[in-house]
C-alpha cells in the first residue's frame, strides 16, 4: 500500500479493499469535496504540518458542537450540521492509517482466533471506532504537546478493537474450554498479560509462566480428547510437572525453593483463574470511551507515536548492532523469523555447543533482552529527559513495546535479504527479456515471475533465502534445514506483500 505523502491526500482519501484473485489489496479513494476543501485551506497555511490540521479540525468540531447547543434558528443549525459533517470526514480520512495500523496489530495479537476475523474485518471494526471522531477524541487534551492526535487515536482504536473481540468472542470461548484446556489454548504472551493484570509481581509472573510451560510440555491430550475438554491432570502428572519445574528453576538460577505436586497444582489454578478473567473481564464497555484520557498513554506510547519515531527506530537499530553476534542471531531467529526456543536450539547447536537445549536458549535470550531494555531506557532518557520511566507498570509496557520495535527491525533484516535476491533476479530477468527485443515499457513490475518458471520460482527463492540467511548469520551450512517450513512461511508472506 502506497503511503500518503501530502496534506491534501491525508485529509481527503479513504482506504478501501480491492479484490483480485482471492486476494485483497488496499487502495486510496479520493473524496472530491474534501479534496477541494483541504486544498483551499492548505493554500492559506502552506507551511502547516498534519498535526496542525488535525488539531484545527478537532478544535473546530468541538466549537461547532458547543455552538449548536446554543443555537435556536433551524436554518443556522442546518448549516452547522453540514459543516460539522465535513470536518468529521476530514478527521476520519486522516485516521485511516491509524485504523490500518491498529487492525494489523490486532490481527497479529489475536492469531488464536484468526480463522474468524480477517484483516479486512479488523479494519472495519477500527473504522467503526472513529465514527464519529469526536467521541473517540473527546478527552484529547490540546495542552499536552507531546501527545499527537494520531498517536492518541491509535491507542484508543487498539483498545476498542480488543474490547470488541473480548466481548463478542472470548467470553463465549472461555465457557467452551475446560480449566486445563484453557491453559493449553493460551499463548505465552497472553499468560504473561493475564498474570500481570491480576496484580502478580513480575518475579512471580516469571515463575508461574515457567510452571505453565512445564504443564504444556508434559501434559498432552489424546487425539480423541483434544485440548478443549482436557481433564485435570492426575497426581502422577502433577508430580512430573513439579519435578521439571524444580529442574528448570535450578538451571535458570531462580532462587526458588523446590515445590511439591500440591504446590504446582495451586500455581496452575492461579494461572487458570487469571486466564478466565483475562478472556472475559479485560475490556471496558464499548460505550465507555468517554472515560479515555491522555493519562492512559504509557511513556513509550507517547515516545513512539511522535514525529521522532524514526529517531526511536534508529536507536533500536543501534542498540541491536551493539550486542554480540550471538545475541543478534538469536533475536533474528526468534523475533525476525518466529522460531521457537526449541527450534533455535536445533539451529544453533553446531555453532554454539552451549545452547543445545531450550532452557539454555531461554537463559541467553533473557540476558540479551534485559541488557537491551536497560540500554534503551538509559538512551531514551538522554533523548527525552522529560519522559519518566520510574513506575514498574511503565517499565513492563516499555518492554512490550521494545519487543515490538525489535521484532520489526529483525523482520526487516530478513526482508532486506529477500529484497536483495529479488533485485538480483530482476536485473538478470531484464537482461534476458531485452535480448528478446522487449523494451523497458514491456518489462512489468512483477519481474520475479518472469525470471523463473512459475511452478518452480517459489521453491528456488526459498532455497536461495535459506542459503543467504546462513551466510549472513555465519551459520554452518544446512543449519536451517530443520526449520525450512517456518522460513517458507516467511517467504510466502513476503511474496504476498510484494508481488500479489
Amino acid at each position: 500500500m502506497k503511503q500518503r505523502q501530502s496534506i491534501i491526500q491525508q485529509f481527503s482519501t479513504f482506504l478501501s479493499f480491492k479484490s483480485s484473485n482471492n486476494n485483497f489489496n488496499f487502495i486510496w479513494q479520493i473524496d472530491v469535496k474534501l479534496e477541494r476543501n483541504i486544498s483551499s485551506l492548505v493554500q492559506s497555511e502552506p507551511d502547516a504540518k498534519k498535526e496542525y490540521w488535525a488539531r484545527y479540525f478537532l478544535k473546530n468540531i468541538r466549537d461547532i458542537s458547543q455552538e449548536s447547543l446554543l443555537r435556536v434558528n433551524s436554518e443556522t443549525d442546518k448549516k452547522l450540521s453540514v459543516s460539522s459533517l465535513t470536518i468529521e470526514r476530514h478527521l476520519c480520512a486522516y485516521l485511516q492509517e491509524a485504523c490500518l495500523w491498529a487492525a494489523r496489530k490486532s490481527f497479529q495479537r489475536f492469531k488464536f482466533i484468526q480463522h474468524k476475523y480477517s484483516l479486512q474485518e479488523y479494519f472495519q471494526i477500527a473504522n467503526s471506532a472513529i465514527y464519529p471522531p469526536t467521541k473517540l477524541l473527546k478527552n484529547f487534551n490540546f495542552d499536552y504537546v507531546q501527545t499527537n492526535i494520531e498517536g492518541y487515536a491509535k491507542t484508543a482504536i487498539i483498545r476498542f478493537i480488543s474490547n470488541t473481540i473480548y466481548q463478542k468472542d472470548l467470553e463465549g470461548k472461555r465457557e467452551k474450554f475446560s480449566n486445563y484446556g484453557l491453559l493449553k489454548d493460551l499463548t505465552k504472551k497472553e499468560m504473561q498479560e493475564a498474570l500481570t493484570i491480576k496484580g502478580i509481581n513480575q518475579n512471580r509472573v516469571n515463575l508461574y509462566c515457567l510452571a505453565w510451560q512445564c504443564l504444556d510440555e508434559i501434559y498432552q491430550p489424546s487425539q480423541k480428547q483434544g485440548n478443549r475438554s482436557l481433564e485435570t491432570p492426575s497426581a502422577e502428572y502433577f508430580q512430573h510437572i513439579a519435578l521439571l519445574y524444580n529442574e528448570r528453576c535450578n538451571q535458570l538460577g531462580f532462587l526458588e525453593a523446590p515445590v511439591s505436586k500440591d504446590r504446582i497444582k495451586e500455581i496452575l489454578e492461579i494461572c487458570i483463574q487469571a486466564a478466565r478473567d483475562y478472556r472475559t473481564k479485560y475490556f471496558l464497555p464499548l460505550d465507555d470511551y468517554n472515560n479515555l484520557t491522555d493519562s492512559q498513554h504509557s511513556a513509550l506510547d507517547n515516545l513512539v507515536q511522535e514525529e521522532e519515531w524514526q529517531q526511536v527506530n534508529l536507536l533500536v537499530s543501534n542498540l541491536f548492532s551493539a550486542i554480540p553476534e550471538t545475541g543478534q542471531i538469536m533475536l533474528r531467529l526468534w523475533l525476525g523469523l518466529n522460531l521457537t526456543q526449541t527450534e533455535m536450539a536445533v539451529v544453533l547447536k553446531n555453532k554454539y555447543p552451549e545452547m543445545q537445549k531450550q532452557y539454555q536458549v531461554a537463559r541467553q535470550l533473557a540476558k540479551y533482552n534485559k541488557t537491551l531494555l536497560k540500554d534503551f531506557i538509559n538512551q531514551s532518557q538522554k533523548i527525552y529527559p522529560e519522559v519518566c520511566f520510574n513506575e514498574e507498570k511503565d517499565i513492563e509496557r516499555i518492554k512490550t513495546s521494545l519487543d515490538e520495535c525489535l521484532q520489526l527491525h529483525c523482520q526487516q533484516v530478513s526482508k532486506n535479504i529477500l529484497n536483495k535476491i529479488a533485485q538480483e533476479w530482476q536485473v538478470k530477468s531484464k537482461k534476458s527479456t531485452l535480448q528478446f527485443g522487449l523494451t523497458d515499457k514491456d518489462f512489468g513490475q512483477n519481474t520475479l515471475n518472469l525470471s523463473l518458471d512459475i511452478n518452480n520460482s517459489n521453491k528456488i527463492l526459498k532455497t536461495a533465502f535459506i542459503e543467504e540467511l546462513e551466510i549472513d548469520m555465519n551459520l554452518p551450512t544446512n543449519s536451517l534445514a530443520a526449520v525450512s517450513d517456518k522460513l517458507a512461511d516467511f517467504v510466502d508472506e513476503w511474496l504476498k506483500d510484494n508481488f500479489i
